[in-house]
């Protein structure tokens, strides 16, 4: 998995509260990236700063029904009356940040105004999870030197070049035994490992696990914290493709049994995760064959494969060409070509794919690890 840019989550929001400990609030607040949980906690702690000094603060929500634009752009554009400042929120942002035709939108020009000018007095506090990092409000922000986080998800998983695949060491497992220690809440090692397979991704139900093992007693946490988590579909490809037959029969009897989120809603119908599954593993083996071709004949296999997405696939497409010659990604292909026409074929004839076809699958094409421990 390639190393993120910026500092992780949690030391952003470090950074954050220092900020906004100061007599002088930045002007603006900007909140981007696709986990909820942190954007949350940032809002709460920014109008927590502001109530402290005063701000009338109020408060815009995009995906509300009652959303009002004219109220959010006046708020942005005209002095409070009943305070000296105020502190403007704007939640699920990102969709009314973009130019209308050839002009900006209302809410674009009012926030990039605001961001850059010093009346009215106050501070915006902008909640945009897809908002791009070239978007003039992002631009002006950091131009004034206010506060840009981008409070991605944690990742679950070690990064491909590590052989021994400690979880211990991603970020999810440390941010939950960090979250467990300031709530004083006593796990084990295993018990952390557990919560956070149990759960899955989701900071917010991680949180309210530990809720639920505030007074345990002597009841253990499998007892109260029920599996609940899903895997994606290209997360168990991936460890298909590579031949990690553990964490690929693990992930797909999580991904069959649990499903996988996605939004707001989780997946769970069996021919659909199947599809995506399939079609995932299809692709990634084909850009493996791809590089081992050119591997064998002394080029480039990035080149060769003519990679064009981000830098953590880049990073897992390098970790899994070697894992084969292209002969056997020749066989593991045709194999695959197998499986999906019995997917393909219905019960009456035979066919119908499971869990078992699988995992058989991932079991025929696992790779030995030299040295590897027991």
């Amino acid at each position: 998995m390639a190393a993120a840019k910026g500092p992780p989550p949690p030391e952003q929001l470090r950074a954050l509260a220092a900020t906004l400990a100061s007599a002088n609030l930045p002007r603006a607040v900007i909140l981007r990236g696709d986990e909820r949980y942190f954007r949350e906690s940032a809002i709460r702690v920014t109008v927590e700063a502001a109530e402290k000094q005063g701000l009338e603060v109020v408060r815009h929500d995009a995906k509300d029904p009652d959303f009002d634009l004219r109220a959010a752009v006046g708020d942005l554009t005209e002095a409070p009356m009943f305070s000296s400042a105020r502190c403007v929120i704007v939640r699920n942002a990102a969709a009314l940040l973009k130019k209308d035709g050839e002009s900006p939108s209302s809410l674009l020009d009012a926030a990039s105004r605001f961001v850059a000018g010093k009346s009215p007095a106050g501070m915006l506090v902008l909640d945009a999870e897809g908002l791009r990092a070239d978007n003039v409000v992002v631009k002006k922000a950091v131009a004034a030197g206010a506060p840009v986080l981008d409070l991605r998800r944690l990742y679950d998983a070690p990064p491909p070049w590590d052989r021994n695949g400690d979880l211990r060491k991603t970020e999810l497992v440390q941010w939950f035994t960090a979250r467990a220690r300031e709530r004083s809440i006593p796990l084990t090692s295993d018990e952390v490992l557990y919560v956070c397979a149990a759960t899955g991704n989701d900071l917010a139900a991680l949180d309210s696990a530990l809720s639920r093992l505030t007074s345990r007693g002597k009841d253990s946490v499998r007892s109260i914290v029920a599996w609940e988590a899903g895997a994606a579909p290209w997360d168990v490809a991936e460890q298909i493709a590579r031949g990690d037959a553990a964490r690929a029969v693990a992930g797909i009897e999580t991904l069959m049994r649990g499903g996988f989120a996605k939004g707001g809603e989780r997946e769970l119908d069996p021919s659909v995760l199947l599809a995506m599954l399939l079609g995932s593993l299809r692709n990634k083996a084909r850009e493996a064959l791809a590089g081992s071709r050119a591997v064998e004949r002394g080029d480039d296999p990035i080149d060769a494969v003519d990679y064009k997405g981000p830098p953590m696939g880049r990073d897992e497409l390098v970790t899994r060409i070697p894992a084969r010659p292209s002969a056997k990604w020749e066989a593991l292909l045709e194999d695959l070509v197998v499986l999906e026409r019995k997917g393909r074929s219905g019960k009456d004839q035979g066919g119908d794919v499971d869990a078992s076809d699988l995992i058989a699958f991932a079991l025929r094409w696992r790779v030995e690890k030299r040295g590897a421990a027991r």
